[in-house]
């Protein structure tokens, strides 16, 4: 047991540098907004004012059921198996933490797209602290990770 712990401990600070790198490049959005802002001001959008009207609501709407869904895709990939095998408990954490980590980068991605169309910069920002909530609720724990690794497995 003390080496799958240490197994599991290994892959949780792969998954915490990944993950924890994946939330500072979503701080490089901001950088990015803001360098555009100052070396093209005043900055109106690269679209101007002859953005889509749905396109706001569309990329508001894809974020705010992107963040409901990342809890229903962290159980789904987290569904347990019959096998007790400690490497791939340890490959499928990772794996998960990494994919819930992309999904909390969605917002801001969108928020960037509406930013560089339009220069929403409310819209940008607020999309852009949704990413980093999202980021810092579900970064991964060691913690959780040992419950659900001792947990036993569902049907068993």
């Amino acid at each position: 047991m003390a080496g799958g712990s240490a197994s599991l401990e290994a892959a949780y600070r792969n998954a915490a540098i990944t993950c924890g790198a994946m939330a500072a490049s979503t701080l490089l959005y901001a950088v990015a907004a803001a360098v555009v802002s100052i070396s093209q001001a005043p900055f109106e959008g690269f679209a101007g004012p002859a953005q889509p009207p749905g396109l706001r609501l569309a990329l508001w709407t894809i974020a705010v059921v992107v963040a409901a869904a990342i809890g229903i895709v962290r159980k789904a990939l987290l569904g347990r198996s019959p096998s007790g095998d400690q490497a791939a408990q340890a490959r499928r954490l990772v794996s998960t933490s990494i994919v819930i980590a992309a999904l909390a980068e969605v917002p801001a991605v969108l928020g960037l797209v509406l930013f560089m169309l339009s220069a929403m910069r409310i819209d940008f920002y607020a999309l852009f602290l949704l990413s980093l909530v999202l980021q810092a609720v579900y970064f991964p724990r060691l913690e959780g990770w040992r419950q659900w690794a001792t947990e036993p497995a569902l049907g068993c």
